[in-house]
């Protein structure tokens, strides 16, 4: 049976989970050489070999987390609506983040509610880098909110008391994480910038009591229907629960409660402080289907690399056992085994040349297929709209795929010079069915422009 490994990586921190023994490991630095030397280091500390299943919780003060309501209930539909809402809402191109959903179900009249969380994809670099280098990678990329939820279920005794809404308070080192939970399922979160190491003095502490109430007050209008009568403190929260019970009863209607285990409390006997380890517990006990999960592109290749050479290697054993077999079956006609096994592997050099040769004719043949053709090349569609494009109209950024949409943003000073421009794309023969898709004012230097984005189909 594989051993189960759940991993968080935080500011100078280490927190691993393997089965329900937990480490907290201070790092020297960030590089990926650093953290793969540590994380290796402590899965030899617990004897986990490399038959393990291993998750990768992310922080949650790294995740940006939107709740939208999208009108459909089609899975295709609402990942095309996420994908315009990310262009639309998020400051980062598409290409530079990685994003993942929850889809919390339909209300029975008109929208889904879906979770949206986005991170960058730079912050997957050096944890990609880590776990390439020590050639074991990850089943998941999760984010710690929804792992504070399977340790409250876990940790809570009084299992009534989960079956309303209710909110979670996790503090960390650096950052705080408050959590609504509804229906079960999380409902939004909201990260407090203050953690356990800033709430030494009282400016920090008034400041923390500030930024608590707001984000109480966000979350509550965030599922009107929502009635939490209880706020769950885990991680380093014990130490502020008299802080947290004076807020909610001056200004909220709830009862605080904190939430411990025993591993905890056996890793904060020592000499660790300060440091939540409730996702990497929550995520140790359970890992639900429909959590989060981001799907990093370069550990995809790697698993998709890994699979297929475990599959060649269960192929070839199959190939030996059989000649094997079919040489013990010949063992009288030995000059004739030896003859088709020469001739086997003769056709073998044969069709693995040939394959080859079919292979790179293959790839050149669709690098040449985009250039071919006149009509479909980037080079003719950009020298076409070189060509005909005013003076008016200043274009600033290209973004072609290959038998795919062709798109092009720019800015002009009047709205009508775009739409002008864009009856002229649509009477060309090469951008029949150019479409606006946006326009937006904004200020460049001492004068007013219009932003515009136009896609051909």
């Amino acid at each position: 049976m594989k051993t189960k490994v759940v991993i968080e990586l935080s500011d100078f921190l280490l927190k691993v989970s393997v089965g329900k023994k937990l480490a907290v490991q201070s790092l020297p630095g960030t590089d990926a050489d650093i953290i793969s030397e540590y994380l290796g280091k402590i899965l030899k500390q617990n004897k986990c070999s490399k038959d393990i299943d291993l998750y990768v919780v992310l922080n949650r003060n790294k995740i940006t987390v939107r709740r939208v309501d999208l009108p459909s209930q089609d899975p295709k539909e609402i990942e095309q609506m996420l994908g315009l809402y990310l262009m639309r809402q998020i400051p980062y191109h598409k290409e530079e983040v990685c994003w993942a959903y929850q889809n919390l179900g339909f209300d029975g009249i008109s929208s889904s509610h879906i979770i949206l969380a986005v991170a960058l994809k730079n912050i997957f670099k050096n944890i990609v880098s880590a776990f390439i280098s020590v050639n074991i990678l990850p089943e998941s990329m999760l984010m710690s909110s929804q792992g504070l939820l399977h340790y409250v279920e876990d940790a809570c005794r009084d299992k009534s008391a989960l079956q309303n809404s209710y909110m979670i308070l996790d503090i960390d080192t650096n950052y705080s994480d408050l959590v609504l939970v509804h229906n079960k399922k999380l409902g939004s979160s909201v990260v407090i910038a203050q953690g356990a190491a800033q709430l030494k003095t009282d400016q920090e502490k008034e400041r923390f009591t500030i930024e608590l109430k707001q984000a109480l007050s966000a979350l509550s209008n965030e599922i009107p229907n929502a009635k939490c009568e209880k706020l769950f403190l885990t991680g380093a929260s014990n130490q502020y629960l008299i802080l947290v019970e004076g807020v909610l009863a001056k200004d909220f209607n709830l009862k605080a409660q904190y939430l411990t285990s025993k591993e905890y409390d056996n890793l904060v006997s020592g000499d660790i402080k300060d440091v939540s380890m409730s996702a990497v517990l929550g995520f140790g006990l359970q890992v639900a289907k429909d959590d989060i999960k981001f799907v990093v592109p370069e550990l995809q290749i790697k698993k998709e690399m890994k699979s297929k050479v475990q599959q060649l290697m269960i192929l070839g054993v199959a190939l030996f056992y059989i000649l094997i077999s079919l040489g013990a079956i010949a063992l009288v006609k030995l000059i004739q085994q030896q003859f088709y096994s020469a001739r086997l592997k003769s056709k073998a050099v044969i069709l693995s040349k040939d394959a080859k040769e079919l292979d790179d004719i293959t790839n050149k043949l669709k690098i040449a297929k985009q250039y071919i053709d006149p009509k479909s090349s980037v080079l003719t569609l950009l020298y076409e709209l070189n060509r005909i494009t005013p003076d008016s109209i200043t274009i600033t950024n290209y973004n072609w795929e290959w038998q795919k949409n062709f798109s092009f943003r720019g800015y002009a000073e009047q709205i009508p010079d775009i739409l002008s421009f864009t009856n002229t794309l649509s009477s060309s023969e090469y951008f029949k069915g150019a479409q606006n898709r946006y326009t937006r004012r904004r200020k460049l230097k001492d004068k007013d422009v219009v932003d515009f984005e136009i896609v051909v189909k």
